[in-house]
């Protein structure tokens, strides 16, 4: 069955749709859905179709961010577990370069959060609380989205900037084993915070704790 289609391209950038991206969204915007009341079914959908644009917005901003490095793009994933900007080649060697391609994201994502908090101040003051309220969740969804992030942690992209500095620094054995532990640290910490219901989260916290485990073994022994 097919799941995975491209729903268009910007700036040559084919993107690419993942239907386990939408369910997970629905999964967190499905009490906008299940109440009956129409206007708050126009919320759930504002916040739906605004987490999508969040999300691919802040892989534009990797895309984007390496052309400025000679770094293409051929196309972004929106998977179940966010979005993935797929590079034609390996992104530059200086640590000060990659570390512009990964906190391109991020910075997307706080720049998302001050703007809609603005409107969002001005649509309450305006008397208009239904478009409040939807531009108020995407503010903070963008929010935390930066802040994920920017943990130390494979894949994310704040450990991805540590381990540019500290390969630069150590090389690239110890920076992968500093940060894949910290991803660890990282990984059971997201797990903890999502005890009792949270089962997205846990299954995130696992996808970060098999990939950072999967890293540090890459190593070989310690020595």
């Amino acid at each position: 069955m097919l799941t995975r289609f491209e729903i268009g391209r910007i700036a040559g950038i084919a993107i690419c749709l993942d239907m386990l991206f939408v369910l997970v969204l629905l999964l967190f915007t499905h009490r906008y859905f299940t109440g009956g009341d129409t206007q708050m079914m126009s919320v759930g959908f504002i916040i739906v179709v605004g987490l999508l644009l969040s999300i691919l917005l802040h892989e534009l901003g990797h895309a984007f961010a390496g052309r400025l490095f000679g770094a293409n793009v051929s196309h972004i994933d929106l998977t179940g577990i966010g979005g993935i900007a797929h590079f034609e080649r390996s992104l530059p060697r200086s640590a000060l370069a990659r570390s512009v391609i990964y906190l391109a994201g991020p910075a997307v994502n706080l720049a998302l959060w001050l703007g809609l908090g603005v409107v969002a101040d001005q649509a309450y003051g305006g008397g208009t609380p239904m478009l409040a309220v939807p531009l108020s969740v995407l503010a903070s969804a963008n929010l935390v989205l930066a802040i994920f992030n920017l943990l130390p942690a494979y894949p994310l992209d704040g450990g991805r900037t540590l381990d540019a500095w500290l390969g630069a620094i150590l090389g690239p054995v110890w920076s992968v084993r500093i940060v894949a532990c910290l991803g660890l640290v990282v990984a059971v910490g997201v797990a903890l915070s999502a005890l009792p219901t949270g089962i997205f989260m846990l299954l995130i916290a696992v996808f970060l704790a098999q990939a950072n485990w999967e890293a540090l073994r890459s190593m070989g022994r310690w020595r």
